[in-house]
C-alpha cells in the first residue's frame, strides 16, 4: 500500500492548483485522477491550425474583479485578452422571423486566456513532480481507519491501494456523496448538504465551430446571439486570440435527457442549422465544430444534475469546519468556495482555505 502525507483525489484546476501549492512547500502528495487525462471541467480541443491553442468546451471567461485567477496566470506567465464583444447582439425569438439586431448591446467586459483555458493546465501541470500524478485511476471505496484514509482504485482492470494522512477531494459535491453514503464517520447533517448540492454547469452541452476569418465581426456584430427557439439559447465569439483563431460557441437550451436522443451529428447540424439563420451561409464555411455534453460525464454529472434547472451552488463550508477538521478532510472543488463557487475564481478560493493549514 503507497502511502503519502497528502492524497489529492480529482486532477482538475483545483487538484492541480492545490498539488502545486504542496509541491512549493515540500509537502508530499499523490494526485490520483480517474480520467486519461487532466482538467476536470477545463477541456480544450486543439486547433489542428496551431496546436497551442485549444477551443474551450469548458469555462471559458475570467471576469475582472476575479484577482485569484488573474495573478495565478500572471505567475505562471500565461497572457491574458479582451474577450470579443464588439459590435452589436441578435436576438432570436422565433424560427418564423429574422433575428433582431441590437445596436452596442454587446460590450462584455470579460478576460480569456491566450491560446483557451487548456493552457492553465499545462502550465499548473508542467513543474509538478510527475511520478506523483496517477491518470486512470477510478476510486472504488474510501475509508477511514483510526488516523489514516485508506482509499481503493482500478487502474487497468487491476485494485490499487493508498493511503494517507489527509485527504483533499477535489470533484463536485454530489460525486463526493456517492463515496461517503453509508459512512459511520460522516455525520448525516454533512452527507444530505453534499446530495443537495448542485454541480455548476453540470447538465449543459457546448457547441464550438470554428472559423477561417470572423465573418460575424465584418458584418458588425459581436458574435452573441440570444434566443428563444433553440437548440441554442446564447452564443459568443470563441476565438482563442483577437487576431487569429477564430469560432463561435453556443449553450445548449436543450434539456439533457432530449439531447440523449439525438446523436451528436444531428446535435451538431441543428447548432450549425440555427447559425445559418442567424448569420447566413458565412455559417456554413466552418473548418471543424465540436460538441460536449456535460451530462454525459460520470466524473462531473449526477442523474439530480442532469434533470435540475441550473443553479449556482451554496456550500456554507464553515457550517462543518469542525468535523472536517478533526477527519483531516477537505473539500478543494469549486463548489466550496466561498467566492464565486463554481467558477476558476472559485476553485483557487477552495483550495486556498484547505492548504492554508498544511502549508503552514
Amino acid at each position: 500500500m503507497q502511502h503519502k502525507k497528502v492524497i489529492i483525489v480529482g486532477g482538475g484546476l483545483a487538484g492541480l492548483y492545490a498539488a502545486y501549492l504542496l509541491q512549493q512547500q515540500g509537502i508530499p502528495y499523490l494526485l490520483l485522477e480517474a480520467q486519461s487525462r487532466l482538467g476536470g471541467r477545463i477541456l480544450g480541443v486543439q486547433d489542428k491550425q496551431n496546436t497551442d491553442h485549444y477551443f474551450d468546451l469548458g469555462p471559458a471567461w475570467i471576469f475582472p474583479h476575479q484577482k485569484k485567477i488573474q495573478a495565478l496566470v500572471k505567475q505562471l506567465d500565461i497572457s491574458l485578452f479582451d474577450h470579443y464583444a464588439t459590435g452589436d447582439v441578435l436576438y432570436q425569438m422565433s424560427e418564423q422571423q429574422p433575428p433582431r439586431r441590437i445596436k452596442g448591446a454587446g460590450d462584455l467586459q470579460l478576460l480569456k486566456i491566450q491560446g483557451g483555458t487548456q493552457s492553465l493546465i499545462t502550465a499548473l501541470q508542467n513543474p509538478l513532480d510527475q511520478n506523483n500524478i496517477q491518470l486512470n485511476h477510478v476510486i472504488t471505496n474510501i475509508e477511514r481507519h483510526t488516523n489514516l484514509w485508506q482509499l481503493s482504485a482500478t487502474h487497468n482492470g487491476i485494485e490499487q491501494s493508498f493511503s494517507a494522512d489527509q485527504l483533499m477531494l477535489a470533484m463536485p459535491p454530489r460525486i463526493i456523496a456517492k463515496f461517503l453514503t453509508n459512512k459511520q464517520w460522516i455525520s448525516k447533517l454533512l452527507l444530505a448538504h453534499l446530495q443537495n448540492s448542485q454541480t455548476w454547469m453540470a447538465g449543459q452541452a457546448k457547441f464550438v465551430a470554428t472559423y477561417a476569418t470572423p465573418f460575424w465581426r465584418k458584418q458588425g456584430l459581436s458574435g452573441q446571439i440570444f434566443s428563444q427557439t433553440e437548440p441554442m439559447v446564447e452564443t459568443h465569439d470563441a476565438s482563442t486570440d483577437n487576431n487569429q483563431h477564430h469560432g463561435l460557441f453556443g449553450f445548449m437550451g436543450w434539456p439533457a435527457a432530449r439531447r440523449s436522443q439525438m446523436t451528436e451529428q444531428q446535435l451538431k447540424d441543428a447548432c450549425l442549422a440555427q447559425l445559418v439563420s442567424c448569420y447566413g451561409p458565412d455559417a456554413y464555411d466552418f473548418t471543424e465544430c465540436y460538441y460536449k455534453d456535460w451530462a454525459t460525464d460520470q466524473f462531473i454529472c449526477t442523474t439530480n444534475d442532469s434533470l435540475e434547472a441550473s443553479r449556482h451552488p451554496e456550500f456554507t463550508l464553515s457550517n462543518h469546519r469542525q468535523e472536517l477538521a478533526a477527519l483531516h478532510l477537505h473539500f478543494i472543488g469549486s463548489e466550496f468556495a466561498s467566492i464565486d463557487p463554481g467558477y476558476l475564481e472559485g476553485a483557487l478560493d477552495a483550495v486556498e482555505q484547505s492548504t492554508s493549514d498544511l502549508c503552514s
